[in-house]
């Protein structure tokens, strides 16, 4: 039996994911958010979970896109207003 591990969150992607949305251009929301979900982003999540009050907006806009209440665009607007930026810049700091 093998057990599986989930891969260390690549950062580069999350940051290079999230910079290529706001440029706008050509991103596709879903592709975005599968890029945000490849590079690991719910396991920065998981581990920031502690600080709930300073992610819990960006946060709840993800889980809703993860459940499939909320289309991809909006999840990503959410996920600007609730200051996911922040998030961003320190995940690339």
């Amino acid at each position: 039996m093998s057990t599986f591990e989930r891969p260390t969150p690549d950062l580069d992607k999350i940051v290079e994911a999230w910079r290529t949305w706001q440029a706008g251009g050509d991103a596709l929301p879903g592709r975005t958010m599968a890029d945000l979900k490849i590079g690991g982003i719910d396991t920065v999540f998981e581990t920031v979970s502690t600080d709930a009050d300073q992610v819990a907006d960006s946060l709840e806009a993800w889980l809703g896109w993860e459940s499939g209440k909320l289309p991809p665009g909006e999840a990503l607007e959410l996920l600007a207003a609730a200051g996911f930026d922040d998030v961003v810049a320190a995940l690339a700091e």
